[in-house]
This record gives structure tokens, sequence and C-alpha cells, in this order.
């Protein structure tokens, strides 16, 4: 009899450590599962959050890009016609009559329709992926160079540029946001600019000779404005971008792109 109390105290010992163990198992497997899940569900969330801000970006992208091309098209059809017929009627004047007011009034003319036509090619993005990027961006610090008297430096081996329309657009207009940046902030006397390419990426590089800034300061520097909203259009265009600056050491900004990337606008 104590024989068979021992093995049924053991038996129910073993049975007893079993079903412990299959608990502990069982719980053990259900909280790894609910970890799983709240990972699961937190990168969801920044996904999601993630999506939201490509989205609101690319909603302003477009808002943006359309008052540009209505400027640009008010300037063309409007603006640029009315001070063409003013010059125009100028010249049917004799210039005897009135001495040297009417090539001065000519002149300034001349200047501010040539001004508006280059503002106008700068809004429109049609234009931009028309003469794709090299083009534009050398336009544009061209008007730098006789507008501000900078002296700028542009190099672009290869003028086709691996990029779709709506990448070359983005990238454009972060290259105005930093030479707005460099106008407004740098006083720089010299601006060097190249694009670069091979099979899987562009790389845009920009370099002036001004003051530069404190990076830990962007926060709340009114020069940090601009370049958040740079690398907010590189997150959207799965791009990076390099910031090597310092007070006093003039400022550098690297932006490489992915080649043949998904649309985003």
């Amino acid at each position: 009899m104590p024989q068979e109390t021992t093995n049924y105290t053991f038996t129910f010992l073993i049975v007893g450590i079993v079903v412990i163990l299959f608990f502990v198992m069982f719980f053990y497997l259900l909280v790894i599962q609910l970890h799983r899940r709240r990972i699961l569900h937190q990168k969801e969330v920044v996904d999601l959050k993630v999506q939201f801000e490509q989205t609101i970006l690319q909603s302003q992208l477009e808002i943006q890009e359309q008052t540009f091309r209505n400027i640009s098209q008010e300037i063309h059809d409007n603006i640029g016609q009315v001070l063409s017929l003013a010059k125009l009627n100028l010249n049917t004047i004799q210039p005897s009559a009135v001495g040297g007011t009417i090539a001065l009034t000519e002149e300034l003319l001349g200047k501010a329709i040539a001004d508006l036509r280059d503002l106008s090619r700068s809004l429109n993005s049609e234009k931009i992926t028309d003469i794709g990027l090299c083009r534009a961006i050398k336009h544009e610090l061209g008007i730098i160079e006789r507008v501000a008297k900078i002296k700028t430096v542009f190099n672009c081996l290869d003028e086709e540029v691996p990029l779709g329309n709506e990448q070359t657009i983005i990238a454009f207009r972060m290259m105005q946001e930093i030479l707005n940046n460099i106008l407004k902030h740098a006083k720089a006397t010299l601006i060097t600019a190249s694009i670069t390419t091979d099979d899987k990426h562009t790389a845009i590089t920009i370099n002036d000779n001004g003051q530069g800034f404190d990076v830990a300061k962007l926060n709340t520097a009114e020069t940090g404005i601009g370049l958040k909203s740079i690398q907010q259009r590189c997150k959207l265009m799965d791009a990076t971008c390099k910031i090597d600056t310092g007070p006093g050491k003039g400022t550098l900004i690297k932006i490489v792109i992915k080649n043949h990337i998904n649309q985003c606008v």
C-alpha cells in the first residue's frame, strides 16, 4: 500500500509539473505573441505617420507647383506683353525730342522683360523638365551671377540626368531653396555647384564661401526653415541630405537621390 501511495504521489507530481510547464509555455508564447503584435502595431503607426506626412508634403508640393504655373502664365501672358508693348511704343517716338530719357527707359524696360522671362522660366515646372535639371540650374546660377553679382561655377558632365520629371522638379526646387538661403544669409562671393551621376544615384552638391552657421541652432535660426523644407523633400524622394558647415567656414550641402524611383508628385 505505501508503495502504491508513493507511485500515485509521484505520478500526481509528474502530471502537475507537466501541467505547470504547459501553462508556463502557453503564457510565454502568449506574451511573445502580444509583444510581436505590439511591435507590429507600433510599426504600422509609424508607417501611417510617415505616409500621412508624405501625403501632406506631396499635396503642398502639388499646390505650390500649380501656383507657380499660374504665376508663370500670368507673367508671360499679361505683364510681359504689356512691357513689350510699352517698349515697342517707345521705339515709335523720335529720340531727338526727349534726348537720352527714352534710351534709358527702353533699357530699363528691356531689363524688366528679361527678368520677368527668367522668373517665369524658374517658376514653370514644365519648362524645367523640358530643358533638364543641368540647364535649369545653370540658368538659375546665371541669374544670380547677373543680378546679385556673385561668381558662380557649375559642373555637370552629363546633360541627361537619370531622374524622372517629378524628381527633377523637386531637386530643382531644393536647389532654389538653397540658393535663396545663400543669398539671404551667407554673404558669399562664390557659389560652386555640381551634378554627378552613376547607375544608381544622382548627387547634387552646392558649396558657398559664406559665413556658415551652427547646425545645432537650426531650430531657432531663420535659416533652419528652408533647410528643414529641403530635408522633408528628401524624405519624400527617399534621398539623403548632408550639411557640412560651421561659423566662418562656408557651407557644403550634398543631396543624393536614387535614380528612377517611383514618381512622387
